[in-house]
């Protein structure tokens, strides 16, 4: 592996590779341009050399650039003659009721968080507390709304009732622990399924929003 944009050892500040990946090993910006350029040749493109070392190489340039466009450079440096606009998506996954499942702080990245935990308490000898069921159903509904969101035939209603009833499983263990009663389904879907469709539970906003940099960033279609 090999970090860019700087190729001469790995990142000093996050660890970008898979687990189980080793870091990248330090590299001279040329051995890198020829197996970009290689990478291109294979798909049949033709690189340009230059502007490829010219990203690889821009910590030590003056013209400061930020990695939004850095990164459409090295597509066009690969040989890449026409980036397109952000194809449009299925379902506003940026907005609730979705967040409740996708959000950093949403309920796939607290059963993930809880699974760390556990496993934290197993290698310390402790006797952890069995995953609850909402658990696996958020981290997998998650999977199933990043795989639709593209696709032209989703069903958003069903996927919005799929959302809802994992929260509302969720509310329930949790009620359960706090001795409360759990929340209606049925009710919950209908306020918030009813704020998506009017758009006055969370419009969109278009300053932060890294479809609206890339098709800022996009080609024109000639």
């Amino acid at each position: 592996m090999t970090h860019l944009w700087d190729t001469s050892g790995p990142c000093g500040v996050y660890r970008h590779q898979p687990d189980g990946m080793p870091e990248p090993v330090g590299r001279s910006v040329d051995d890198v341009v020829a197996e970009l350029a290689g990478w291109s040749a294979s798909a049949g493109l033709r690189a340009d050399a230059s502007a490829l070392r010219a990203v690889l190489d821009h910590d030590r340039s003056a013209a400061w650039k930020p990695a939004d466009d850095l990164l459409f450079d090295l597509v066009r440096g690969l040989g890449v003659a026409r980036i397109g606009r952000t194809l449009p998506w299925a379902f506003p996954i940026n907005r609730r009721p979705f967040t409740l499942i996708t959000d950093f702080m949403g309920l796939a990245g607290r059963a993930r968080s809880r699974a760390v935990y556990r496993q934290a308490e197993q290698e310390d000898g402790e006797s952890p507390e069995p995953a609850q069921q909402w658990e696996r159903a958020a981290i997998e509904l998650e999977e199933k709304l990043w795989a639709s969101l593209y696709r032209t035939d989703v069903d958003v209603v069903a996927l919005a009732r799929q959302v809802v009833e994992v929260q509302a499983a969720h509310d329930a263990a949790s009620e359960d622990e706090a001795g409360r009663s759990a929340v209606d389904p049925d009710r919950l879907f209908e306020s918030l399924y009813a704020g998506l469709v009017d758009g006055s539970l969370q419009p969109d906003d278009p300053e932060d929003s890294g479809r609206r940099w890339a098709d800022e960033r996009a080609t024109a279609v000639r």
